[in-house]
């Protein structure tokens, strides 16, 4: 696919997550169930999430100087290992919440409670995975 092309499919997603936050704006309004409030909003920052993600790809894809995402360097070598020690403390971080997070689930009988706090702790383990591969991948210290 042309970067043009790919350009232009990021664009349209970008408009289509952002139209689906304002329809979740105007569906929150009329819910009354907590739970159901709860994870349309969770949609509606998960979308808003995927357009700010979108919207990097688009201005890295559309840079003169377009290069792989991973090849893109920090400004200095400082800055890198600055950078990738906040997301090595962020990393434990949401360990720690993790484990939390599963002790909570073990002491409710809430099954609704249990099902949000399991949601919550996939979500953790998900971050996990991206920050390690973010880690390996875009802090390697190279010459």
């Amino acid at each position: 696919m042309s970067s043009e092309a790919l350009a232009k499919l990021v664009q349209e997603q970008i408009r289509v997550e952002k139209n689906f936050v304002l329809d979740i704006d105007k569906q929150i309004e009329g819910i009354h169930n907590v739970a159901a409030k709860l994870l349309l909003m969770e949609t509606k920052m998960d979308s808003q999430k995927h357009a700010m993600i979108l919207e990097g790809i688009l201005k890295v894809i559309t840079s003169k100087n377009a290069r792989p995402l991973w090849d893109t360097l920090q400004d200095t070598y400082v800055d890198k290992l600055v950078v990738k020690k906040n997301l090595e403390n962020h990393m434990k971080t949401e360990i720690a919440m993790l484990g939390l997070i599963e002790k909570e689930m073990k002491g409710t009988e809430d099954e609704g409670i249990r099902l949000l706090l399991e949601h919550i702790a996939n979500d953790e383990k998900k971050h996990h995975q991206i920050l390690e591969t973010v880690v390996r991948q875009a802090y390697k210290i190279k010459p």
